[in-house]
């Protein structure tokens, strides 16, 4: 879709209009830091709290802004050799990371969430435990984001989880079928406390998307669009799941994947297309490490409050 598309309005109902608001303060927050632009003042129905979780984000975004590191990327970068990641350059500050022709490769904003607003979304996932245990039981001897040996193993609470309000299943894509709640957001599912989950979390997800707006608005405005098309394909389908969860997401991302307690092993997702950007939030209380990106040659500094955004063929 082009940006002239992009015209549908979003149901009065959803909360998918708190990020439109939100999104639309935080643009003109930046215009205002960076370009001089106009004062910026928020709609009245934005909730002071996460006025104020915007404009910590603002400053960290411009701080990034500010501080460009230009890198080349190497194709041949992906490897299980771990000593050579010690000679990457380390970044363990706001930095925006562009490649030799001036496109961003990822934006690293460490600092973005308070430590007391991270203690809020780790203690959201209790509500997730029941899925997130039965999630280390399912077996996939081709996978590893299940993998029992990349957990913690000494962790009360660790799982794996992807949440989505309509997404192709594996082996049913188009043209021949058609997009589907994910299991645990289906309404005979909403006892395993994954509906109950995307709901108190929609500022969150608001205020996460408002900062894909900021960095990537053509990807946010197709995203925003995409989801509120949905609710058409619900309504012809007749697809009750979709119209009940489409209210309650807030996200102009169409999947939430949540990973507790578990490492990552070096991969590259080949579902991603380079001017695609993903989002990684960490929270909670565990040592510095290093999140290393072996196509860039990067480690970044891998600490709670860190949000990275970045292309998806990047990891």
């Amino acid at each position: 879709m082009h940006p002239e598309e992009y015209t549908s309005n979003i149901p009065r109902d959803w909360r998918m209009n708190l990020t439109s608001q939100v999104a639309e303060y935080m643009q003109n927050r930046f215009r205002e830091e960076i370009f001089e632009g106009p004062r910026a003042l928020p709609n009245t129905s934005i909730p002071v709290p996460l006025l104020c979780r915007a404009e910590r984000v603002i400053a960290v975004i411009v701080q990034a802004y500010q501080h460009p590191v230009i890198v080349n990327t190497v194709r041949h970068g992906k490897t299980l050799d771990t000593g050579a990641s010690l000679h990457y350059q380390e970044i363990n500050i706001p930095m925006v990371v562009l490649n030799a022709n001036g496109n961003v490769r990822l934006w690293y904003l460490p600092g973005a969430i308070s430590h007391a607003y991270q203690k809020d979304i780790w203690n959201s996932l209790h509500s997730l435990r029941r899925p997130l245990t039965e999630s280390l039981n399912r077996y996939c001897p081709r996978g590893w984001r299940n993998d029992r040996e990349l957990f913690h193993q000494a962790a009360d609470l660790k799982g794996s989880l992807d949440l989505s309000p309509a997404w192709y299943q594996q082996g049913h894509g188009p043209p021949n079928f058609h997009p589907e709640v994910s299991k645990l957001l289906k309404s005979r599912n909403a006892h395993m406390g994954a509906r109950g989950w995307v709901n108190d979390m929609s500022e969150f997800h608001s205020l996460l998307s408002g900062t894909l707006s900021v960095i990537h608005p053509r990807m946010y405005e197709a995203g925003r669009e995409v989801l509120i098309r949905l609710n058409d394909l619900a309504n012809r389908r007749d697809d009750a799941d979709m119209r009940s969860i489409l209210p309650i997401w807030s996200s102009v991302y169409n999947s939430v994947s949540i990973m507790v307690n578990r490492a990552t092993p070096y991969h590259i997702d080949i579902n991603g297309r380079e001017p695609w950007l993903d989002m990684l939030v960490t929270v909670g209380e565990y040592q510095p490490l290093d999140f290393v990106i072996p196509t860039l040659e990067l480690r970044l500094r891998y600490m709670p409050e860190r949000t990275s955004v970045g292309w998806d063929d990047a990891n």
